[in-house]
C-alpha cells in the first residue's frame, strides 16, 4: 500500500478541475458549432452597403396619403360652408336674434 501526502491529493484535485473546465470549455464549443455554421451561411451572402430594411416603405405611402387627403377635406367641404354662409345672409330676417 501506497500512503499519499496531502500535497498529492491536492495535486489530484486541481487535475479534477483542470479536467473539468477543459470539459465545460468542448461541450460549448460542440453546442455552439450549429451557430457558427449558420453565422458563416448568413455572412456569404451579404453585400457591403446594403440595407435591410423593414417592408414599412408601404405603410409609409399610405399614411403620407391619408395626411394629403385629410388636409384637402376643407377644401372639399368648402362650397357647402359658402351655401350655408349664403342660406344664412339670405333667411337673416328669420333668424333669432340676440
Amino acid at each position: 500500500p501506497t500512503t499519499q501526502t496531502t500535497t498529492q491529493l491536492s495535486a489530484k484535485n486541481v487535475n479534477f478541475d483542470k479536467i473539468g473546465n477543459a470539459a465545460t470549455v468542448a461541450a460549448a464549443s460542440v453546442i455552439a458549432t450549429p451557430f457558427a455554421a449558420l453565422a458563416a451561411d448568413v455572412a456569404d451572402d451579404y453585400e457591403y452597403g446594403a440595407v435591410n430594411a423593414p417592408g414599412g416603405l408601404g405603410l409609409a405611402a399610405g399614411l403620407g396619403v391619408l395626411a394629403i387627403l385629410t388636409a384637402a377635406v376643407p377644401v372639399l367641404l368648402a362650397p357647402g360652408e359658402d351655401a350655408f354662409n349664403e342660406m344664412k345672409e339670405k333667411d337673416a330676417d328669420k333668424w333669432r336674434k340676440m
